[in-house]
């Protein structure tokens, strides 16, 4: 048996750690593998079996010209087999669909239809509060395959009845520990005042602030740590804001100490040494896929305390296992918060997580997911926006306040200042090494062994592909929404406006001046469409329409529809006197395509996935027929459906008034005022002035001579190219 282990990176983190020992289990058991990475490891040992694959590490936000998923499937089959001497047994991959890099996904799908074996681990999921990452990956259609050579490794029954669920078969997936090395005994307890550990990278969701505040409750004397900062940049930004205000505060927790601080004066920095000198380790992530710190607190035997985690805690229970002094929930009074700011917060969060995950947001998503927070005039601290849990920390700090705050622990309240004493005060924990039996090498090993037995023993069978929807749906549930599984609000706001809309012609596509009018010169190429369509055509295509859009014009103004507008698939099925149920959508957009051919404005992507990228909710209000959102290509996906308006749909076109109240009221229904919202057109009559109307700021595209139309305006704003969208930024 031959294997080749997948993974990004060998970087620090919870997954290089499980990947690296694995590989020392495998090495002792006899079991020829590679690990094949696409970057340098970094403080992982780099005596492993590492071959390094150019372009399977983090994808860029921008497409890399130079690679796609054969070349990168090509790479990966060169490496592995240079290594072993011949193709590999299995392909096991690690956290593959987890959206950091955007060919892995096909490559997984080219090797399942090449009948390869394959494991496919997961720890983390982008539809479970990653929607940043999710974004790299959303338009992949086999995220998922499965067949009786592939077979899924998931940590917790939560994930795993997710994928059941979504239809994949139950013989398909396992359950799997993660090992946790042996760990000498630190010898005897410190003594002296608690010294408190998170052995930790302090990333959002481990949920810092959480730690600040505990650190604000507990007895003078108390020192906190947290061992490591993050190095993405966005999230060293978090980091640094909760390092800043801990000192301002004066609080006892110290950041980033591994390497840089010692925990006393005869001690050295290494995280060896703050583990020794520890008193006790603390958890208060709010997601783990596994939750290695946990049972490594019981490993290097030092009392844990902290928050449980529900998606985990179940694998412990049914071992017996009690990691350590937990609590479900840390409750403060809902009157120590605005309640309006939060609903503002949530309102904001909600619209940046479901328009990159492209699901529609509706007023009852918003109510439900704000009545999940209140529990009976309590809020839980670590589901709050950072800015809010630094002021309840601030409110703690306040004569009388220390002893308010209260744990839920298994449906039962205790008071938390005198919860976090008596934990500080026991120096035993609550588990001892030997109950980590079940996740031994040995027993990791035995469930390895076992998956690679039953793929190697299976018959061909073509793949199928679980619905990735349905997984995203399971996630993306308004009643566990969770501030800190979702993107967190720019620390500068990046553009002053909540939502950006657009009209689509002349604004974000180029296309043919003129509409639908006698043109004889595309009536040859018109017949020819018509006539391979299956229909037969009138002698002049061009007039035929054209004369039904001015009988339908002439109609819907006698019954007092000023700006009326015709929908061509309707008109088609009259000139060609086809049936009211014949679908003619194909046939018009073969016709606009040939007659009216639309393509991108230049810079228009850019400019609509910078403002994406900056929270902003996008929406669309123009002149449009059934084939307009087609021709926007993949620039479609950007905008939320219920804030996409489009004059064909509703039989009413631009300048009328109607159409902008109907997008102030679904606006609304995000909470969300037309002064907040910017309107971008290239029509002074049609676009600026019936929008400005409306109250909604506006700016006048110019980067397109033949798209300008004419007319007197006086926009907020002038877009001279879609470059200028940067500058609208500075001035805001």
């Amino acid at each position: 048996m031959t294997l080749a282990i997948v993974h990004y990176h060998l970087g620090q983190g919870g997954v290089s750690q499980v990947i690296a020992n694995t590989s020392c289990i495998l090495d002792a058991a006899g079991i020829r593998h590679v690990i094949l990475i696409g970057k340098g490891p970094d403080v992982i040992a780099t005596d492993l079996p590492i071959r390094i694959v150019p372009g399977l590490e983090y994808s860029p936000p921008l497409p890399d010209k130079s690679l796609d998923a054969t070349s990168l499937l090509a790479s990966l089959r060169a490496a592995a087999t240079d290594a072993l001497g011949d193709a590999p047994a299995i392909w096991h991959f690690h956290n593959h669909a987890l959206g950091k890099n955007r060919y892995l996904p096909q490559v997984i799908s080219a090797l399942a239809r090449d009948n390869e074996r394959i494991v496919l681990q997961i720890h983390d999921l982008a539809e479970d509060g990653r929607p940043e990452n999710h974004s790299l990956i959303s338009g992949e259609q086999e995220l998922y395959p499965f067949s009786n050579r592939i077979h899924y490794a998931i940590l917790n029954s939560r994930d795993h009845q997710a994928f059941l669920d979504a239809g994949l078969p139950r013989s398909s997936a396992s359950l799997i520990v993660n090992p946790i090395a042996n760990t000498h005994s630190p010898g005897t307890p410190p003594n002296g005042d608690p010294l408190v550990f998170a052995p930790i990278r302090a990333i959002r969701r481990k949920n810092i602030g959480e730690l600040v505040f505990l650190s604000a409750l507990a007895p003078t004397g108390t020192r906190f740590a947290i061992s490591r900062a993050p190095l993405d940049p966005d999230a060293k930004i978090i980091h640094d804001t909760w390092k800043r205000f801990a000192e301002s505060e004066r609080l006892p927790i110290q950041f980033d100490v591994v390497d840089r601080i010692t925990p006393n004066l005869e001690a050295d920095n290494s995280f060896s040494s703050w583990v020794k000198h520890s008193t006790h380790w603390a958890t208060t992530s709010i997601s783990e896929g596994f939750g290695l710190p946990l049972l490594e607190s019981i490993a290097h035997q030092k009392p844990l305390i902290g928050r449980s985690i529900p998606s985990i805690a179940p694998e412990y229970a049914k071992h017996g296992l009690i990691v350590g002094d937990l609590y479900d929930q840390l409750l403060i009074p809902a009157e120590w918060v605005d309640l309006t700011i939060l609903k503002d917060h949530l309102v904001t969060t909600l619209e940046r997580s479901y328009r990159t995950y492209q699901r529609k947001l509706t007023r009852e998503i918003c109510e439900t997911a704000f009545d999940s927070l209140v529990h009976d005039g309590w809020l839980d601290f670590g589901n709050m926006p950072e800015p809010l849990q630094q002021g309840a920390i601030e409110r703690i700090l306040e004569p009388g306040c220390r002893r308010i705050p209260k744990l839920s622990i298994h449906g039962a309240e205790q008071n938390a200042w005198q919860w976090l004493n008596q934990a500080l005060a026991n120096r035993t924990p609550q588990a001892t090494p030997d109950q980590l039996a079940p996740w031994s090498a040995s027993a990791f090993l035995t469930q390895l062994r076992d998956i690679y037995q039953i793929l190697e023993s299976a018959p061909v069978e073509k793949p199928s592909f679980i619905d990735s929807q349905q997984i995203l749906t399971r996630f993306l549930s308004p009643a566990s929404f969770h501030f800190l599984k979702s993107p967190p609000k720019p620390a500068k706001d990046p553009f002053p406006f909540r939502a950006v809309v657009f009209d689509i012609y002349g604004t974000l596509l180029i296309a043919p001046a003129g509409g639908v009018k006698p043109d004889p010169d595309a009536d040859s190429e018109l017949r020819r469409i018509i006539l391979k369509w299956g229909s037969s055509p009138p002698a002049s295509p061009s007039s035929a329409i054209h004369a039904a859009v001015l009988r339908h014009h002439a109609a819907a103004r006698e019954h007092g529809n000023h700006h009326p507008e015709v929908d061509l698939r309707k008109l088609w099925r009259e000139v060609l006197l086809l049936d009211e149920g014949t679908s003619t959508q194909e046939l018009v957009e073969a016709i606009e395509e040939a007659w009216h051919p639309a393509i991108p404005m230049p810079g228009a992507t850019e400019a609509v996935g910078y403002l994406s990228a900056a929270g902003v909710s996008l929406g669309l209000l123009s002149n449009a027929q059934c084939n307009t959102l087609g021709s926007l290509g993949e620039l479609r996906d950007f905008f939320a459906p219920e804030l996409t308006i489009l004059s064909f749909q509703q039989g009413i076109a631009k300048p009328s008034p109607n159409l902008f109240r109907m997008l102030a009221d679904r606006l609304a229904g995000r909470g969300i005022a037309p002064h907040e919202t910017l309107y971008i057109g290239n029509d002074p009559l049609q676009d600026i002035l019936p929008a400005a109307a409306c109250g909604f700021k506006t700016a006048l595209f110019k980067g397109h001579p033949e798209s300008l139309r004419t007319g007197q305006c006086a926009p907020d704003h002038i877009l001279t190219d879609w470059s200028d969208i940067r500058k609208i930024t500075a001035a805001g």
